[in-house]
């Protein structure tokens, strides 16, 4: 893999985005995009994991996986004398979570644990029932609306925010929507990714409202985050 030198509309550190064709090329092999759907979890892993993932031999992974950095759709950390591979952001995990639904435009047929359709993590933001669940209940709220440009915070959904001290920002700089609807793969309906989608579960993480497997994409609500949620949001994971 070779050092590309930022351009002068990048910031040091940042991949320059592939083109469209580019980018087609680079999920149109099976493996490489095995790798990421792999990856969507927001996991880390490395090369030789990858490689038996995606079915591929450990040299033809080793080349995926440098196409996949050089394109911009993985980021590559060294510890010692082992690499590990992940997606660089929210809105690269988006984008791939988004196309693999619309190609898979039927429910899934395989059998599915109950816990990953329960509640689980979309890379960095809330998925399964309890996703859509908080989805559909910021919109009966009022707090979200609709407009041209997508989904909004309403007036009462501002003041919602920063009475439970859910007012995050989106970083300056990022291309990434601060809401933005993904489709559930197992639900088959929207919840809610974007900035504030992964802000928001940050912050349920962090009032222990909300516990991550270790190892797992699937979320466990504590019994604080069962009261909050019955509370907030007349939310019962329980029926």
């Amino acid at each position: 893999m070779q050092d590309r030198q930022p351009t002068a509309a990048q910031k040091p550190g940042e991949a320059e985005p592939p083109s469209l064709a580019a980018l087609g090329a680079l999920l149109g092999d099976p493996v490489r995009a095995a790798i990421l759907l792999c990856l969507t979890d927001g996991s880390r892993r490395p090369a030789g994991e990858l490689a038996f993932l995606a079915g591929a031999s450990p040299q033809g992974a080793s080349a995926h996986l440098a196409q996949l950095v050089d394109g911009g759709l993985l980021k590559v950390e060294r510890q010692g004398r082992h690499r590990f591979f992940s997606i660089p952001s929210g809105e690269v995990a988006e984008m791939i979570e988004g196309l693999a639904n619309w190609a898979d435009r039927q429910p899934r047929r395989r059998r599915l644990d109950p816990a990953l359709c329960q509640a689980r993590l979309c890379y960095d933001h809330l998925a399964g029932r309890l996703g859509v669940a908080l989805f559909d209940r910021m919109i009966a709220q009022g707090w979200l609306v609709f407009g041209a440009d997508g989904p909004a915070f309403s007036p009462a959904g501002l003041e919602w925010r920063k009475r439970n001290d859910f007012d995050l920002p989106a970083p300056a700089g990022s291309r990434r929507p601060l809401l933005r609807l993904c489709l559930d793969w197992t639900e088959r309906r929207h919840h809610l990714g974007g900035h504030f989608g992964a802000a928001f579960a940050r912050a349920l993480f962090d009032k222990n409202y909300l516990r991550r497997r270790p190892g797992e994409r699937v979320v466990d609500v504590t019994p604080r985050g069962v009261a909050f949620l019955r509370r907030e949001l007349a939310i019962d994971l329980t029926n």
